[in-house]
Order: C-alpha cells, then sequence, then structure tokens
C-alpha cells in the first residue's frame, strides 16, 4: 500500500492549524510569505532542489507578455490578474482571484474586439460574441474551442458553492494561455 502524498499529509497539518486552509491575515503576518509556499522548489541548474523564492515565482508571472497592439484597457486588466498572482505569495488564495480575474479578462478582450469590429449590439453574451468571431473567421474553430473553455471556468468560478484553491503553477499555465489568447486575437487578421 502507498502512502500518503507529502502533498495531503502537509494539508492534514495545514488544515489543523488554520481555520479555512489558508493563511488568516492579522497586523503579524500580512507582510509575511505564506507557510504554504515551503511545499514548493525547484531544482537549481546543478540539479540541487532548493525553495522557490518570491523571486523565483515573480519572474515566472512577468515572462508571458501582452502584445502593444492590445488594447490599455485590456492590457491594465491583464496587470492586475498578474498582481494578485505574484501577491499570491504572502496570501495564497490570491493565486486563485488572479485566475478567475483572467477569466474576465478574456471575456473583456473578446467584448473589445467584437465592439471595434462592429458585431451585432445584440449578441450580449461571452458565448454569442465568441460565436459572431468564429462565425466571421475572427477566429479560428480550435481558438473559440479555448475561449469556451474559458467561458466554462469563469461561469463555474462566478458562482462558487465553496472557496477554491489553485496551485501556483496552474495559475501560471493559464496566464501563458491567456496572454497567448489575447495577443492573437489582436494581432490576427481574417483566418482563412
Amino acid at each position: 500500500m502507498i502512502g500518503p502524498s507529502p502533498f495531503n499529509s502537509w494539508k492534514i497539518r495545514y488544515l489543523e492549524v488554520t481555520k479555512f486552509g489558508f493563511k488568516e491575515i492579522g497586523l503579524e503576518n500580512w507582510l509575511l510569505r505564506d507557510p504554504v509556499h515551503d511545499i514548493f522548489s525547484k531544482v537549481t541548474p546543478t540539479g540541487e532542489v532548493s525553495p522557490m523564492r518570491g523571486e523565483d515565482w515573480v519572474r515566472l508571472v512577468l515572462k508571458p507578455q501582452i502584445l502593444e497592439t492590445v488594447p490599455n484597457e485590456i492590457q491594465a486588466l491583464f496587470e492586475v490578474a498578474r498582481g494578485a498572482l505574484i501577491y499570491g505569495y504572502f496570501f495564497y488564495p490570491l493565486w486563485t482571484l488572479g485566475t478567475e480575474q483572467l477569466y474576465r479578462v478574456t471575456e473583456a478582450a473578446v467584448s473589445y474586439k467584437c465592439a471595434n469590429l462592429e458585431a451585432p449590439k445584440s449578441i450580449k453574451y461571452f458565448k454569442g460574441k465568441i460565436d459572431w468571431l468564429k462565425n466571421n473567421k475572427v477566429i479560428s474553430k480550435e481558438d473559440a474551442e479555448k475561449l469556451n473553455n474559458l467561458r466554462h471556468l469563469r461561469n463555474m468560478a462566478s458562482h462558487p458553492k465553496e472557496q477554491s484553491i489553485i496551485i501556483p503553477r496552474m495559475a501560471i499555465k493559464l496566464l501563458v494561455n491567456v496572454s497567448g489568447t489575447i495577443n492573437s486575437l489582436f494581432k490576427a487578421q481574417m483566418v482563412t
């Protein structure tokens, strides 16, 4: 029989000492790294395993970039999401809030693109806007599928039954995907 994973045993210990399963902020700890980050490590170029530091996370979050052709309004929304992810180092649930903001940034980018292309004003919902962009060959079927997947995740995040917690690697992967999706939306012309 395989024993419990180190993550599960750490999670159980963490849940035993906190009311919600994450750091409760107070005057004594609001500027301190969230201890949940103790479980994350990296392999150095020399092959050694060392803990992830705040600077390591910041570098990973700052790596995905938005093109200058993306409207300033969308760039600002993206930066808010990125900032939430970075400050997840101090309050772990911000990783989740940052990912939820990325869903909204994606929707805002789609809405902006539709408005810019003068889509009919009767198309008000995210799904309809995605379909309009696809049907007018602004995005490919594959891009429409990615956007619909993000739309489903946005809907789930908007109607929670309990607090969800996203791990940093998942948040960073989403950040990379969303930046690529938004960049392609504002650099691409008509798809053939």
